[in-house]
């Protein structure tokens, strides 16, 4: 099965079972161990000290190639969740990752997402003055993706520690320090709704995905295919960010 296209079939030829669909999370349920170290992992890693940051908080070209760079990557974010969401068969637990989709993409007005996600990073894109013909694909931003689509392709509970625990949670840190770089390096730029949106709402996205995760180890999901996308996903995003600053310091990206 595909993520990347969303429902499979294969329930369909297997015995069916009733409650993998309908049962209810239940009060004072055990948390798998592997869960609490997954949030630990994402604690330890210290995403905001990366050196990147430090650089990019006196380089505003730095902060425009990381804007060109994001602009690529939560396109396909936001789609991994719906289609993640698509794939779970317990109602309450697609219920859940449904309203982290949700956040994501946000009411519409006109026909337009306008606090969707990629759509106010658009608006910083416009605001930072890069075209979208400026804005190409790096190997690192190609390498992160193939890690994020491989371990949602993989699992529906890998791909919930992928996009829960290696994005929606590493993203606070992570972006807290993006917007410390940009007041001190670039404070004219419409960094303010975008970032402020993802830190303020992934606070609560990342406790969803958490209990979801809880939830489908329960209905009998593997935890430690929770625990490994996030490892997989966290590592990824520091090795991303080690050869971008590598790439912004050498001038590759011109």
């Amino acid at each position: 099965m595909d993520s990347r296209i969303g429902i499979g079939t294969h329930w369909i030829h297997t015995t069916y079972n009733y409650n993998e669909w309908y049962a209810a999370p239940r009060a004072g349920r055990e948390c798998p161990p592997e869960i609490s170290q997954a949030v630990e992992y994402v604690s330890q890693a210290h995403i905001g000290d990366h050196p990147f940051f430090k650089y990019a908080a006196g380089s505003s070209d730095a902060l425009g190639v990381w804007v060109a760079q994001e602009a690529i990557i939560t396109g396909p974010f936001a789609q991994l969740l719906a289609s993640l969401a698509a794939r779970i068969q317990n109602v309450h637990v697609r219920a859940m990752v449904m309203k982290v989709a949700n956040g994501e993409h946000g009411p519409l007005r006109h026909n337009v997402a306008y606090q969707s996600h990629p759509w106010l990073l658009d608006q910083l894109r416009q605001s930072v003055g890069l075209s979208p013909h400026d804005i190409h694909i790096l190997p690192e931003t190609r390498a992160f993706l193939e890690v994020m689509f491989a371990n949602c392709d993989a699992s529906e509970m890998r791909a919930i520690g992928t996009l829960g625990m290696g994005s929606e949670l590493l993203l606070i840190e992570e972006y807290g320090a993006v917007r410390r770089a940009f007041q001190t390096a670039w404070p004219s730029a419409q960094f303010q709704r975008f970032l402020d949106a993802n830190i303020n709402e992934d606070q609560e996205h990342s406790k969803l995905m958490i209990g979801a995760a809880q939830m489908m180890a329960t209905l009998g999901d593997e935890p430690a295919e929770f625990l490994r996308g996030t490892r997989e996903s966290v590592d990824a995003r520091i090795t991303y960010y080690s050869h971008l600053l590598e790439t912004v310091t050498s001038g590759a990206h011109s």
